[in-house]
């Protein structure tokens, strides 16, 4: 049976990243031919990319939080505009005025990974690690005060 190195993935901070090689290890008898990965979310920014030994993970993560932001046009009110609504601090447009933020709670998202070791003979072995993104009051903090700048 084989192992695989290393058996955690360390915590991220929002919105998160990820550069991590994860590297198989068959018995004596196994010769491995293959690893590679899928995540269990759409997560366009990360690469994947498998190897002989071991698969590589790197990129950063949308932001999986559902922040609600309310926003007005630059400049205007919202006693003469009808307020918009955007869900997520990558939907909120630019050269807006949000002033309300309805903060998501959860205290992290966790994105699955299934790592697939593939050997010259004999079934598959899969493994399953997973990465928790914590949601940070500084994240939110920094993502407001750059907004604006």
């Amino acid at each position: 049976m084989a192992t695989i190195l290393p058996t955690t993935i360390t915590d991220t901070v929002r919105p998160g990243t990820i550069n991590v090689t994860i590297e198989a290890i068959g018995d004596l008898a196994e010769t491995i031919t293959s690893v590679s990965a899928t995540i269990d979310a759409n997560e366009p920014s990360i690469r994947i990319t498998p190897g002989v030994t071991s698969v590589s993970i790197v990129g950063s993560y949308k932001d999986a939080f559902e922040d609600l932001l309310t926003y007005i046009e630059r400049g205007s009110s919202n006693l003469i505009e009808t307020p918009k609504v955007a869900n997520g601090i990558s939907n909120l447009p630019l050269n807006k005025d949000f002033y309300q933020l309805d903060q998501d709670q959860r205290g992290f998202v966790r994105r699955t990974y299934t790592v697939t070791v593939n050997f010259q003979t004999g079934d598959p072995e899969t493994f399953t690690l997973t990465h928790d993104i914590l949601n940070s009051l500084d994240g939110i903090t920094s993502f407001v005060s750059s907004y604006y700048n």
